[in-house]
């Protein structure tokens, strides 16, 4: 489904107050829910939950840090402790650039990189198809259920960098998986036992989207979209990101990202290996629209 907040195209981030209620709007129809509550623990049943960021693109165009802390606020609302929270990247120094604030103490939600002392790769690798490595032990032992939080960006070589994409961020070696659009790489590294089993949700940040010149930051090339988009169907999240890029092109007058030579191929791929659903026409596709007055409506994808 997607969140989509009214109005304003004034290019600013949204504030944490908008990211909470673009949540809570989120998480009870992808639940079908009226509470929030319920809505959040029938994707997230307790225990220790991962934020899976994105900071390649620094404090230009990561995710931002208040849509960060307005699920880590709704996440204890709803029962989990601060503690049990954890907010995590490739490294340390990526998630400070990005303006996140590092916490490795046993108090308050956790903020650190897989580079922190403790934590580091797995001792043995995952495969999945022509992918062999390791894994964040922030994943594989310290999480028990994870948040897939990218930001909807072009990708100068898998054409789009959303949610499948950021988990190469979990593996000590994405260097080796971008040959041919990093097909069928992304479909199998988010195949990796941990990745598939630990991934609940993916919330996709497409407020300001790169739809072209990614995945660093290009101002040039930034649209207006203003939506979350929310789903437990790691494919149908990117399918539906995919459909927003290539809007957001064509509205730029740029051509489509197969024209480009850089085609999202590793949609079609993941759905062959059973991670979800690529075809759009198959994806039941919400839309709901907030308001400044905190008011929602149905609304429409474009």
């Amino acid at each position: 489904m997607i969140a989509k907040a009214s109005g304003g195209d004034s290019g600013r981030h949204l504030s944490k107050d908008e990211y909470r209620g673009l949540l809570e709007s989120g998480f009870k129809a992808l639940a079908g829910l009226n509470d929030i509550k319920s809505s959040v623990s029938k994707f997230l049943p307790g225990g220790t939950i991962g934020l899976k960021v994105s900071c390649l693109a620094r404090k230009f165009n990561s995710t931002p840090v208040p849509l960060a802390d307005a699920l880590v606020e709704l996440l204890i609302q709803t029962g989990i402790s601060e503690n049990k929270i954890i907010i995590w990247e490739r490294t340390n120094q990526e998630l400070e650039s990005a303006g996140y604030a590092l916490n490795t103490s046993a108090a308050g939600r956790k903020c650190l990189g897989t580079d922190t002392d403790g934590y580091g790769y797995s001792r043995d690798f995952y495969s999945s198809g022509p992918v062999n490595s390791l894994v964040s032990r922030i994943l594989t032992e310290t999480v028990d259920h994870n948040i897939n939080l990218p930001v909807l960006k072009d990708h100068s070589i898998a054409g789009l960098s959303s949610g499948m994409k950021n988990m190469y961020g979990a593996i000590n070696n994405p260097n080796k998986y971008h040959d041919t659009n990093c097909d069928p790489f992304v479909a199998h590294v988010s195949n990796l036992e941990p990745l598939k089993a630990k991934n609940r949700l993916s919330i996709i940040d497409a407020v300001r989207v790169q739809y072209n010149g990614g995945p660093g930051f290009d101002s040039r090339y930034l649209a207006r979209y203003n939506g979350l988009i929310l789903s437990d169907n790691p494919v149908a999240a990117d399918r539906v990101a995919l459909e927003i890029l290539e809007h957001c092109r064509q509205q730029n007058a740029l051509p489509s990202l197969e024209k480009a030579g850089r085609p999202a191929k590793f949609l079609k791929t993941a759905e062959s290996i059973g991670l979800g659903t690529a075809d759009l026409s198959k994806i039941d596709l919400k839309v709901i629209v907030k308001d400044a007055g905190g008011g929602e409506r149905p609304g429409e994808m474009f």
